[in-house]
């Protein structure tokens, strides 16, 4: 009889064993049929949620491809000019944890559709009466409208594109769909306004052309989230989830005091301090190297584009490859900071060929950081139901330098010439060491979630 007991203990004790590594690879890895869900239809969903992106962003963003239509059409300063982006960017600081809250309260995939066509009508109203007063009104609501309502959606929805060992790729994949949706928009938009002779007539009408894509965008964006739902409701049934209370006060309180909230904050703002600062690259190469405007607009488009395609899938893809975003954020910081060393300490030894090269590096390592620093979700654990929340906290410290950087950078040129840009690269070599720091800590906190994991299982 002790015999029989004896046996049946460690029979159970290897039955839950067996179980505990069960969970641990389904975590770890993805089955080939799970592979597989990275289809065609994908693709798809991918190509419309990048559309998405690209086309809520338009309007506020438009200066970037028409700043001087815009500043004549307002008839504004460039410092006003200016007031419109701080009003805008103050929605990553006070509207995103407030968006993230409601796509976990709510159902953020209706907020979701309902974001774009709030976007079409916003910008069919701002076409038919563009004023500086107008605009202001237009980008404080394009502020809720987009940082409140599409942004958090937006990231909770691509994550659950995928299982938790594809989160590196498919943000990877997402980045560079935006990419590409955005040279295609743009390129329209662009084409538009040439095409009727870069009159206050022109610009009007492709404002009225975002618009109308807005609203047409919704019908597939509406298909996608059905799909969405049916994705989302085969997830829970796999990992046997029961029906999870929607988002409270006190939930939300515990996201804010919980670490990894601040960690993905941190690595989103180690990354993106550095495509704050990389727009400078374009002035850095006419004032100090000495290049022609022309030659620095086709780098600048590069940039901006091209570097997209390549940069982030190859992030997403080696955050799977390692298993880890934070090893890969490593990789990133040291490049850029012995980038930005390079531009610092032999500034006189420089070429044009030379600094080229080093602005498509620094590029590409940032669209590598931006093509994986959103999985840290899934490295540091948060549960999906409060995905969108954390993501909205941690964007309020992770695009603060839309509030301050730009503003600083400009009394640093205007006070100190061209060594404001010398500046301005020791302060991002400082940001890349305290990214290298806290993606050290995002490994230990990692490594003490799986002990107190296996602590429970043993």
């Amino acid at each position: 009889m002790e015999r029989k007991v004896y046996h049946q203990f460690w029979n159970d004790v290897a039955h839950i064993r067996t179980k505990a590594r069960e969970v641990g690879n389904q975590r770890a890895y993805v089955s080939k049929e799970e592979k597989m869900k990275l289809s065609v239809k994908t693709f798809v969903q991918l190509f419309i949620l990048g559309t998405c992106w690209t086309i809520v962003y338009a309007l506020p963003f438009i200066q970037y491809i028409l700043y001087d239509p815009l500043l004549e059409q307002l008839g504004c300063s460039n410092t006003q000019l200016g007031l419109l982006m701080t009003i805008f960017g103050l929605g990553n600081i006070f509207g995103a944890p407030v968006g993230g809250w409601l796509a976990d309260r709510f159902d953020y995939k209706k907020i979701f559709v309902a974001s774009i066509v709030l976007n079409g009508v916003l910008s069919i109203i701002f076409a038919s009466h563009i004023t500086y007063v107008t605009a202001v009104g237009i980008w404080l609501l394009m502020a809720v409208d987009v940082l409140v309502m599409n942004y958090p959606c937006h990231i909770k929805i691509v994550r659950m594109l995928a299982s938790d060992a594809d989160q590196g790729k498919i943000f990877g994949m997402n980045e560079s769909f935006v990419g590409i949706t955005s040279t295609i928009v743009n390129a329209i938009l662009l084409a538009i306004f040439a095409k009727l002779g870069s009159s206050a007539w022109g610009f009007q009408v492709v404002v009225y052309v975002i618009g109308a894509i807005a609203l047409v965008l919704a019908i597939p964006t509406y298909f996608v989230m059905k799909d969405i739902a049916k994705n989302e409701a085969k997830v829970a049934a796999e990992v046997k989830e029961e029906k999870k209370e929607k988002m409270t006060g006190k939930d939300f309180l515990e996201i804010i005091k919980n670490p990894a909230t601040w960690l993905i904050g941190f690595g989103i703002f180690s990354v993106y301090t550095c495509a704050v600062s990389m727009s400078y690259f374009t002035p850095y190469f006419t004032a100090v190297m000495g290049g022609t405007v022309a030659v620095s607009g086709f780098i600048s488009l590069v940039r901006t584009y091209g570097l997209r395609l390549v940069g982030a899938p190859i992030g997403g893809w080696l955050s799977d490859r390692l298993h880890s975003v934070s090893k890969v954020l490593i990789v990133v910081y040291i490049i850029g900071i012995v980038s930005l060393l390079a531009l610092v300490g032999f500034v006189n030894y420089l070429t044009a060929g030379v600094f080229i090269f080093i602005t498509l590096v620094v590029g590409t390592i940032v669209y590598m950081g931006k093509g994986s620093y959103y999985a840290l979700v899934s490295e540091l654990e948060v549960p999906r139901e409060r995905s969108a929340s954390t993501i909205g906290v941690a964007a309020a410290l992770g695009f603060s330098p839309d509030i301050f950087l730009f503003p600083l950078v400009g009394f640093l040129i205007d006070n100190y010439g061209n060594n404001g840009y010398k500046y301005l690269f020791i302060l991002q070599m400082v940001v890349f060491a305290l990214g290298i720091l806290g993606s050290l800590y995002c490994l230990r906190y990692k490594k003490k979630l799986h002990e107190k994991k296996n602590s429970v299982v043993a």
